[in-house]
Parts: C-alpha cells; sequence; structure tokens
C-alpha cells in the first residue's frame, strides 16, 4: 500500500517514521499514525478499532494458506469490509503490485513498480543458474543469531529466507519435521557451517562478531557476514513483503561484480518508485553503512 497508493492508506500497523531521520520520506507518510496489527498471534487492533476507522478496503499480502483466507473471510464478514488477500511471494512481487494498482485505480504507477521488480527477481534468477550462486547460508536472527528461517516443507523456500534462495544460495538450517521460524543451537552451526551469515540486525552482528563460540563457524572467523541494515524496512524479512526486493538486490550486488557497480543507481530508483523520495549520494551512503 505504501508503495502503491500512500494517499489511500489511514496508517500503518506498527511502524514508526516519525523519528526515521535516514531517509527523505514524505512528511505525509511520517505522520501516518500507527494503527495496531490487525492478524496473527500478535493482533493489537479490535474488529471494533477497524470499523471505526471506515476503511474502504483491507490489503493484507503474505501467507495465504487455509487458515489466513479463513481468517480473512470471517473478519470481513464480521465487519462488512472487504478483504484483499494476495500472495506474498518475493517472486510473486510484481504480480502483488499489478493486481494492487488495478483494485485501486494506480494502474500507471503500480506498473512502473512491477517493471523494477520484474528486472530484479529475473537478473536473480538467472544469476541462480551461475557457479557464483554455489554458496550456502544461514540467515542469522535474534540478540544471540540462533533464530532463524528453516527450509521450507518438501524443499520449499521459507518465507523469511526467500531472498537469498531465489539467488540459488542454500540454506544450510534445515532440521526434519520442522519449518518456519525457530531457534538452533550452536551444535547445529558448527555443524552446518554455511559459506556466509547473514544479518540484518546490528545487536545479531555484533554478538557473533564477538563471542567466541561463533569463532568456531569458519564464515565467523573468515569475516563472511553480511549485514544488511534493513532501513526502513527490513530488506530481507521482518516483514516478508515487497521490501525484500531491496534486500535481494543488494546481496545480489554482493555476489556479482556487475550489478554491484549498478546498486547505488538501482537503489535511489528503488527509492524514488516505492518510498516517493529522492536519495541523494549521501543519503544512500548513510544508509547501507547504517
Amino acid at each position: 500500500m505504501l508503495a502503491v497508493a500512500p494517499e489511500k492508506m489511514v496508517g500503518f500497523s506498527s511502524f514508526d517514521f516519525a523519528r526515521q531521520a535516514l531517509i527523505p520520506l514524505p512528511e505525509h507518510i511520517r505522520q501516518f499514525p500507527r494503527l495496531g496489527r490487525l492478524a496473527g498471534r500478535a493482533s493489537t487492533l479490535s474488529l471494533e478499532g477497524l470499523m471505526a476507522l471506515h476503511p474502504d478496503l483491507v490489503v493484507d499480502c503474505g501467507n495465504t494458506d487455509e487458515t489466513w483466507i479463513s481468517q480473512a473471510r470471517q473478519v470481513s464478514e464480521q465487519t462488512q469490509i472487504p478483504w484483499l488477500l494476495l500472495n506474498g511471494k518475493l517472486e510473486q512481487s510484481a504480480e502483488q503490485l499489478t493486481t494492487l494498482g488495478k483494485t485501486l485505480g494506480e494502474e500507471h504507477r503500480a506498473a512502473e513498480q512491477a517493471n523494477l521488480a520484474s528486472r530484479f527477481v529475473g537478473e536473480a534468477q538467472a544469476f541462480a543458474t551461475s557457479p557464483a550462486a554455489n554458496l550456502s547460508f544461514y540467515a542469522a536472527r535474534g540478540p544471540r543469531g540462533l533464530e532463524t528461517g528453516l527450509q521450507g516443507k518438501d524443499a520449499s523456500v521459507s518465507l523469511h529466507t526467500e531472498a537469498a534462495e531465489l539467488l540459488g544460495l542454500h540454506n544450510v538450517a534445515q532440521i526434519a519435521d520442522r519449518h518456519g521460524l525457530t531457534q538452533v543451537s550452536m551444535e547445529n552451526l558448527l555443524r552446518w557451517q554455511p559459506d556466509i551469515i547473514l544479518v540484518q540486525e546490528a545487536v545479531t552482528a555484533d554478538f557473533i562478531r564477538r563471542d567466541p563460540l561463533w569463532q568456531g563457524v569458519k564464515a565467523v572467523a573468515e569475516q563472511r557476514i553480511l549485514f544488511l541494515s534493513g532501513l526502513p524496512f527490513g530488506w530481507l524479512d521482518a516483514p516478508p513483503g515487497i521490501n525484500r526486493l531491496l534486500g535481494l538486490r543488494r546481496l545480489h550486488a554482493w555476489l556479482d561484480p556487475a550489478i554491484n557497480r549498478q546498486f547505488k543507481s538501482d537503489m535511489q530508483h528503488y527509492a524514488q518508485l516505492f518510498w516517493h523520495c529522492s536519495l541523494s549520494d549521501a543519503d544512500y551512503q548513510k544508509l547501507v553503512a547504517s
């Protein structure tokens, strides 16, 4: 919604941009209220609160399994507010944008965004077939880095690690009969020995670099830790939405010199289309260094 039609939003679920200084977001976006989360285990927005906002539509992009479909249908029936549920897979970003653009009457803006999404995803998929993609990774989350997204059921891609897996990288985090987010042990890491460590939070990266136990992971000892700051949204995850297009491109740039040479212009183009602002060279440097 922020990308396709910010003018038609009533607010954010939990993001607070009022104190976000690194990105020159338009002031009206900074001032959007935080309304609370509507769905999932961390729901904080009641149905009464939703109805008081008088929205014409609820837009939800993410999981589309039977549980989420049932929940969306139930809320829609109780509130009489239509609910648009979009498949949140990263590789379907262009389709998500196109569908939302048509629904909201923003076809032209969404078409430009979908074109950039298609380029990022298509070039990533092409890279996945190259020898340079023959790498394994571990996505470290949480203060000690021991939370991660497991490879999905039947070797399917996890929403939490989709950006890396779309580039052809192999997720070492596999535990029989388990999927989704989970806690793992240092014994797991020492056995898995990934080629690279992906980190999105500064506190996680700092802990991994300082903790003696992590030095037993060769990728850490050899400083193969890739830190994606994830501002203003997570670049790899949190939330698992179209914000991951930037993480996909950033990771691709780390792995491919040709993409690295054009990453600054790609990020500035992305900011213009998706954040509705212009990134100066100084803004860019602050974001990639943060």
